[in-house]
């Protein structure tokens, strides 16, 4: 299976200055698989799970010396560990403190060595842990994107064809057949299991299956996180969250009987886990979009559209029948769709947080679902589902801020009039990957 962020990693292989990597993301999401097809093109691989394994623990416990503590690992798994030929790779690194300690010994006395490490709750560790600042790299990892999930199904050059059209209209044939992948990747999601058995078996009762099994996991996970007063919190906020999508996150409508402290602590554990993400509003007036947010203003997304869907229990079939997504849940499943394609394609070095606008005014209110930095500058981004009022609202940002352009998703073909460019969801990807260009498209009726 294709995956992007693979691409990064052969380059941190090859960086002579690099050092040691966390790969950092929800549960599931591929981590592990990503260090072992790593692993494939160094002659030699190890691999230590503190989860599956935790008494390994006990071989960082008696030196982190990086001469005394490769020999303990050598041994202990009959390969040897060769500076430059071996990748090292700490699973579930967080159940091992003293592992992540390691790190900078390994950098600052063996730095040849090339030592990956990986964890799904790992964030909370690294809250209570210092982590030698400048001594270790971090990777972020997501579910697949509509584009991997592309190149998943064998549809590689379908995918490059997108990036290369520069943002002009498909023929009809092609842009129905990429709205239908868009409805199956919409209810497949980009979970890695999900998808390579979907890919193998094209049952979505099976997906189905697969995704019930996932929820139920993260669930579980409430209790390695969270104190046992917080659970019952974060199960009320977990349930919340797929109903809430597309709307500005309300506490009382989560519940009415708890008090928003206990509940904005959920929500925190939940964002920290990997699962959710806030939206913050932001001012908009210029980049960084993140030095103008209102911190109490916020939506909520889940981090893949395949499990909201499955939350909600909605059936498959009926959708199977219309091919446009923004019909869901009145456009909230479409605004899910984008915000995960957009998180997707961002630096996976960097950290990064989805932006939206709202303006309350009794004559003039306005919502914009999302706020891109684009080459340098402010865009706004609607996700259409059929309301005509929502493009009022773009049509104010426009003026308000003097943006040079807006962009409506939805479902219709690629299209620009005025200072609109019209994307369907196929082609969100081919959006970021614009650049300048996206300022210079002939505009069309």
């Amino acid at each position: 299976m294709h995956r992007d962020v693979l691409d990064n990693l052969r380059a941190w292989k090859a960086d002579a200055s690099r050092m040691p990597l966390i790969l950092r993301g929800a549960r599931q999401v591929g981590k592990s698989w990503l260090a072992r097809e790593l692993g494939k093109e160094f002659p030699g691989f190890v691999e230590i799970n503190f989860d599956r394994e935790p008494e390994l623990s006990s071989l960082f416990e008696h030196s982190v010396v990086p001469e005394k503590l490769l020999s303990l690992i050598s041994n202990y798994v009959g390969k040897p560990i060769i500076p430059g030929k071996t990748l090292l790779f700490l699973d579930e690194i967080q159940n091992c403190p003293r592992a992540l300690a390691a790190l900078r010994y390994l950098f600052e006395e063996m730095p040849a060595l090339h030592v990956l490490g990986a964890g799904s709750l790992l964030e909370f560790e690294l809250c209570r842990l210092p982590v030698p600042v400048g001594r270790v790299s971090f990777l972020h990892v997501h579910p697949l994107s509509f584009g991997e999930y592309l190149c998943a199904l064998g549809k590689q050059s379908l995918r490059a064809m997108l990036i290369e059209n520069e943002l002009q209209p498909l023929p009809a044939a092609l842009h129905l057949m990429l709205s239908d992948h868009v409805r199956d990747y919409t209810l497949v999601g980009g979970m890695p299991q999900v998808v390579q058995d979907f890919i193998e078996h094209r049952d979505l009762s099976r997906s189905r299956g697969l995704q019930s099994s996932l929820i139920q996991t993260y669930q579980q996970d409430f209790n390695k996180y969270a104190k046992v007063h917080q659970i019952k919190y974060l199960k009320k906020v977990f349930d919340a969250i797929p109903f809430q999508v597309g709307n500005k996150f309300k506490y009382v409508s989560v519940s009415r009987e708890h008090r928003s402290r206990e509940l904005s602590e959920a929500l925190e554990l939940l964002c920290m886990a990997g699962i959710a993400d806030k939206v913050h509003h932001s001012s908009g007036n210029g980049t960084p979009l993140r030095a103008q947010i209102d911190l109490k203003r916020f939506k909520v997304t889940f981090f893949d559209v395949g499990l909201i869907l499955r939350m909600l229990k909605i059936d498959h079939r009926p959708v199977l029948l219309e091919p446009n997504i923004g019909s869901l849940r009145d456009g909230a499943i479409a605004e899910l769709f984008v915000a995960q394609q957009i998180r997707a394609h961002a630096d996976p070095r960097e950290e990064f947080r989805l932006h939206y606008w709202h303006r309350e005014a009794r004559a003039s209110n306005a919502e914009i679902d999302f706020l891109i930095e684009l080459d340098g500058k402010v865009l706004p981004v609607e996700v259409k589902s059929g309301s005509v009022g929502r493009m009022k609202s773009l049509g104010l940002f426009l003026k308000e801020k003097a943006a040079p352009l807006g962009i409506k998703i939805s479902a219709h073909p690629f299209s620009r009039h005025d200072k609109v460019l019209s994307v369907p969801f196929y082609g969100v990807e081919a959006l970021l990957e614009s650049g300048p260009i996206i300022f210079k498209g002939k505009h069309s009726p």
